[in-house]
C-alpha cells in the first residue's frame, strides 16, 4: 500500500528581484578582462506534469533536455511549478558535460534530508576535487547546520567533465539544485566573491514542492 507525504515549503522572492539575481551572473563575467561563455540552468524552462493520483518527486526525470547547452543528467529530476523548478537528485546522481568542457561551475543546493552533500569533480583524465556541502555527517562533532540554496563553486583550468553527487544518508534523494552555472573561462578571486554574493542573496528567495511516495 502507498502512502504519500506531502512536504510543501514556501518562499516567495519579488519579481524585481528574481530577474536582478538572474543577470548577475552575467554582469559579474561580463566583466572579467577575458570573454566568458556561460550557461546559466535553473530549470524553469521546464513544465514538470505529476500524477493525479499519486504525485511524485520522481515524475519528470531529467536526461538530455539541456544537450544543446552542453550538459546531461543522469539519476535526476525537476521538481516545481509556476516556473519555480529546481532538480532534486537521486542519493547517486552525475552531470556530464560534452562537447568544450567548463573550466568553472557553480550551483545552489541544498539536502532535502538534512545530510552533508558530497560533490565529486572529475576531468577528462581522473578526479579533480571534492566539496562537502553543510549537514550532517553521522557526529556531532563533524557536523553543522544545513545551509539552504549552499552556494559551491569549482575551476579547473583542465576541464570539468563529470560532477557526481551524493547524499551522506544514502537516501533515495540527495539534493535539490538550482541556478547551475557553467563557462567556459577560469574565474578569478574578485568574481568568485561577488558569484558567492548572488548565492547568499539566493538563499531562502526560491519556492520549491516536493513530493515524496514511499
Amino acid at each position: 500500500m502507498r502512502t504519500m507525504m506531502n512536504v510543501s515549503t514556501h518562499v516567495y522572492l519579488p519579481n524585481p528581484l528574481k530577474k536582478i539575481s538572474r543577470i548577475i551572473p552575467f554582469l559579474v563575467l561580463s566583466s572579467l578582462p577575458t570573454t566568458a561563455s556561460a550557461t546559466v540552468i535553473d530549470f524553469d524552462d521546464l513544465n514538470p506534469v505529476y500524477d493525479e493520483l499519486f504525485p511524485c518527486w520522481c515524475d519528470n526525470p531529467l536526461t538530455d533536455q539541456y544537450r544543446d547547452k552542453g550538459l546531461l543528467i543522469h539519476n535526476a529530476w525537476v521538481n516545481g511549478e509556476n516556473a519555480q523548478n529546481s532538480m532534486t537528485t537521486a542519493n547517486s546522481a552525475t552531470l556530464e558535460f560534452v562537447g568544450e568542457l567548463p573550466t568553472f561551475v557553480s550551483m545552489n543546493i541544498t539536502s532535502v534530508y538534512g545530510d552533508a552533500i558530497f560533490l565529486d569533480f572529475s576531468g577528462t583524465e581522473g578526479y579533480l576535487h571534492s566539496i562537502t556541502t553543510a549537514g550532517w555527517l553521522g557526529w556531532e562533532e563533524n557536523s553543522t547546520p544545513v545551509i539552504p540554496n549552499e552556494f559551491v563553486s569549482f575551476s579547473s583550468d583542465v576541464g570539468i567533465r563529470y560532477i557526481t553527487i551524493q547524499g551522506f544518508w544514502n537516501m533515495r534523494m540527495g539534493g535539490s539544485i538550482d541556478n547551475l552555472t557553467f563557462t567556459n573561462t577560469s574565474i578569478p578571486e574578485p568574481a568568485s566573491l561577488a558569484l558567492i554574493t548572488l548565492g547568499v542573496l539566493g538563499i531562502g528567495f526560491r519556492k520549491c514542492r516536493t513530493w515524496i511516495t514511499f
